[in-house]
């Protein structure tokens, strides 16, 4: 299995300004690919830290880094500048890099009739590590850039989450091994009445009967707890052949007795809605 470490570089993601959703959406997508995620870190624009960053997870030893934003024009656009300092390496200009830019600005002119030059700041997008490769961003203007350091490929996409997605999806799936014989499975237990404190603790036999799947626990908060209700979702998932499913259809059985056979809140016999999201990885 591939194991993977995220790392978002960008001050509005602490800061809060900018909510996060490149990590989550690229976890999900990762889970689907069946790959390992390990560990996602979020760091400020200020060179020094994210080149140590980037340092901190070679060490670990990860077959692949994925950074996320800090590949525009602008002067906190660093990536590229922290991962080569991170490497000891010096930045070079690309061609292709500078190829795809051109291309991009062409487009914007024509579409929107625009004066787009090639600008330093722009060309700067296409100054990468030395040995780097680029990915070209069929969303955007900043080239994507992929560097092999020992057993570790790191890939910067850029922070626009149509950008990331866009170079993810075309350009990056294809350096993940996929094994064409197992899918990802995914099963929601929903359940009200019951603490999910209760929960856990009754169903961790479960749990520790099947190893191989991922059960979670995860409280509902927003509209239940407004209407005064109790409600808990048990996430069942498992990445496997369609044989090795027989597990996991087997332990959602399991889980959901064991619910019929708790006692609710105040007298509260349990509800509980089933849903099978099984999707197969792409």
């Amino acid at each position: 299995m591939i194991t993977v470490e995220i790392i978002c570089f960008g001050n509005e993601l602490l800061f809060g300004k900018t909510i996060n959703t490149n990590a989550n959406w690229l976890g999900k997508r990762l889970v689907m690919l069946g790959a390992e995620l390990q560990r996602v870190t979020t760091i400020g624009d200020i060179l020094e830290e994210m080149a140590e960053v980037v340092q901190e997870a070679l060490i670990r030893k990860p077959n692949v880094i994925i950074t996320t934003g800090g590949l525009g024009p602008t002067f906190d656009d660093m990536a590229n500048t922290a991962i080569a300092k991170a490497l000891n390496r010096e930045l070079e200009l690309n061609e292709q890099a500078v190829g795809f830019i051109k291309e991009r600005l062409d487009k914007l002119q024509k579409e929107r009739g625009l004066e787009l030059k090639l600008t330093e700041e722009r060309l700067g997008m296409a100054m990468v590590p030395k040995g780097a490769e680029v990915l070209k961003n069929r969303a955007g203007s900043a080239p994507g850039v992929m560097v092999k350091e020992n057993d570790t490929l790191i890939i910067s996409v850029p922070g626009v989450p149509s950008e990331m997605k866009s170079i993810f999806d075309h350009e990056i799936t294809k350096y993940f091994d996929l094994d064409p014989t197992k899918q990802f499975y995914e099963r929601s237990i929903v359940v009200n009445h019951i603490p999910e404190s209760e929960l856990a603790k009754a169903i961790s036999e479960t749990r520790e009967k099947y190893p191989t799947i991922y059960v979670k626990t995860h409280p509902h908060s927003s509209k239940a707890s407004a209407k005064g209700m109790i409600e808990v979702e048990i996430h069942i998932t498992s990445l496997c052949s369609d044989e090795e499913a027989v597990n996991l259809r087997e332990a959602e059985v399991e889980i959901v007795k064991i619910i019929k056979t708790m006692k609710g809140t105040s007298d509260k016999k349990p509800k509980i809605a089933l849903q099978n999201n099984d999707k197969k990885s792409k």
